[in-house]
């Protein structure tokens, strides 16, 4: 829930009154959706039933355990009966949904347990040899039963149709004029000469407590690993959208990523990273990763625990996240969707692996409070580029969007020329305006980012670089490749670090100054290529630069901490950083305390100035 019980007492008349906007995203319902809300409302009759056959039992002096047992009995063969059915339609429509949620005994089990205890403070006080003392307790437990269903048909109404109520405005009036009818009642009944230990808002927080339970055992799938990573591999077709997907690296080898489970209703997803390819050239060397390897650090997140990776650090933002790792082989930026022949075949799928993680992810993930899109090299791009289509998946749920070292610093003859290879523009969303126009006009990534950014305001975007993101593999290797059209650029990849700095930072500004509300960067000292992986995220402060952990939660939350971002001394490289094999090698020299990048005609922040 995106506002639990507890905090729904304290909402606002301005929150009880909102409605949702005009221009709320819409979608049919996806049959997941569907099928949990069925649950939802199963448990909310559950809870109802077993609150009421204790209620009985109390108003009749005790004594009638075997019609209570009954009772409680048959309430768990229709939770059992509403499981099922829901299902079995949902199978119907081509949705599993039995992996979404927790089995129904478990789920009979965690409202048990919510209904003793409600059982109990409602009993604390009370002298049940006292007629009016049976009648408090009943009317107190039927009250209660009525309002545990109340805010679960609002949580199966918000999971059904998301888009209809996308900030949860409706959700959060109705869930808080619940709560406080519930407790004015129970007050009340209190102050009518009813001697229960209980209060209004320790009732009401337990019926909130319940329904959290509940939302959670029904939208974060139990059957993925909580421990580490589960590695999923899809295989034959999958159906999705209307369309056939078949997951597919881009030498043919199996695709796999992988995905854990939080203890939060929230939801990373991250593109990894591996280059990219576009000719015989590129592709034959590879330029790029071919396959996904489960077994490997480089492909399984679990087997690197290190920077935002590293679950077990207090600091980690997100160490207690539910986690989709989108893992990377189709050489086209995540986005691709074409076979070619360069002579060399190749399959540019990656928006198909995509699309088929996104199925399995809103099939385990349902309804998450935050999402939050990131990706490294190659995946920055495959965030920038899916995280929109996932709005319409998760259409409820607050969006983050950053690509860490993937700025989109192209030629306009890369653009022009090989960027069709992999065929974006018929899987870009026609319904955003301006989109397909950026790749058109050569207005690239930063007419891209414009219009996307206008079209999801309430989404957060950011790019992360370094001034001098370097190595074969890095940005300028294949900005220098790009600009000598030689592999030998890549090899030199230091010969486009000026060039590589002046034109990320010209995009950043023009972007920076076009959208100055939702869109921020971050220009790093140094020249390491990527950071989501690098300890440095949580100490680096080189050149004047907050802490990243510090400018990433700034993001989460929208605070001030959330800034542009540029280094000072930007070329002074880091322990580790990449530099030419021998210095000095122009731009890297080497001075008494350390290498640095020295850009001709330099301008007072270390950015090169072209003529």
């Amino acid at each position: 829930m995106k506002m639990t019980i507890r905090g729904a007492l304290l909402a606002t008349a301005v929150a009880l009154l909102a409605v949702p906007p005009a221009d709320a995203k819409k979608a049919p319902p996806y049959p997941t959706n569907v099928c949990v809300a069925a649950k939802q409302e199963g448990a909310a009759a559950y809870c109802a039933r077993t609150l009421r056959a204790w209620a009985r039992w109390q108003r009749g002096g005790r004594t009638a355990d075997a019609d209570r047992d009954a009772a409680l009995q048959k309430a768990r063969l229709s939770l059992s009966d509403a499981w099922q059915a829901a299902e079995t339609r949902s199978s119907s429509a081509g949705v599993d949904c039995a992996d979404t949620t927790a089995a129904a005994p478990a789920v009979a089990s965690l409202l048990d347990s919510a209904v003793g205890a409600i059982v109990a403070g409602v009993d604390a006080g009370l002298d049940f040899d006292r007629k009016a003392d049976r009648g408090c307790a009943y009317r107190l437990l039927t009250g209660a039963a009525r309002t545990c269903a109340r805010l679960l048909a609002a949580e199966s109404e918000l999971v059904r149709a998301p888009a209809e109520d996308p900030e949860r405005l409706r959700h959060d009036a109705r869930t808080a004029r619940i709560a406080r009818s519930f407790a004015a009642a129970v007050d009340r009944v209190r102050g009518a000469s009813c001697p229960t230990g209980t209060t209004g808002a320790a009732l009401t927080g337990l019926l909130g407590d319940a329904a959290d339970g509940v939302v959670r055992a029904t939208t974060i799938s139990p059957d993925v690993r909580a421990d580490g990573f589960d590695t999923i591999s899809p295989t034959g077709t999958v159906r999705y959208l209307g369309r056939d997907l078949q997951a597919r690296c881009m030498d043919g080898s199996p695709y796999h990523f992988f995905a854990k489970r939080g203890t939060v209703n929230k939801l990373l997803v991250y593109y990894q990273g591996g280059g990219a390819c576009w000719d015989q050239l590129t592709c034959s060397v590879p330029t790029c990763d071919t396959s996904v390897n489960p077994s490997s650090p480089s492909d399984n997140p679990g087997l690197a625990p290190v920077g935002f990776f590293d679950l077990h650090d207090a600091r980690n933002p997100f160490r207690d996240w539910n986690i989709v790792f989108v893992a990377y082989c189709s050489c086209d930026i995540h986005f691709g969707d074409a076979a070619q022949d360069y002579p060399l075949h190749v399959e540019h799928r990656g928006y198909e692996n995509s699309r088929i993680a996104e199925k399995w992810a809103r099939e385990h993930f349902v309804n998450p409070d935050q999402v939050f899109v990131t990706g490294s090299s190659a995946g920055a791009y495959g965030a920038w580029f899916n995280a929109p289509l996932h709005e319409s998946v998760w259409p409820a749920a607050r969006f983050q969007v950053l690509a860490d070292a993937g700025n989109g610093v192209i030629t306009d003859e890369f653009l022009q020329n090989e960027f069709g290879h992999w065929d974006f523009q018929k899987n870009i969303p026609s319904d955003i305006p301006g989109v397909l126009e950026s790749l058109n006009n050569g207005t690239g990534i930063v007419g891209y980012t414009e219009a996307v950014t206008a079209h999801f305001p309430d989404t957060r975007w950011s790019h992360y670089a370094t001034a001098y993101d370097g190595g074969s593999g890095g940005q300028t290797g294949f900005y220098n490749l790009m600009l000598t059209n030689s592999l030998l650029g890549a090899i030199n990849w230091w010969e486009g670090s000026c060039a590589f700095d002046a034109k990320m930072r010209e995009q950043v500004h023009e972007t920076a100054a076009a959208v100055p509300s939702n869109y921020r960067y971050y220009i790093g000292t140094g020249s390491r290529h990527t950071m989501w992986y690098a300890p440095k995220v949580y100490t680096d402060t080189t050149g004047g630069v907050p802490t990243l952990v510090d400018w990433v939660n700034g993001m989460l939350t929208g605070s001030p901490a959330w800034s542009n971002v540029e280094c000072t001394d930007c070329g002074r490289l880091l322990p580790g950083d990449p530099q030419p094999p021998t210095l000095p090698t122009p731009p890297f020299e080497q001075d008494a305390d350390a290498v640095r990048v020295v850009c001709p005609a330099a301008s007072p922040s270390g950015a090169f100035v072209a003529p």
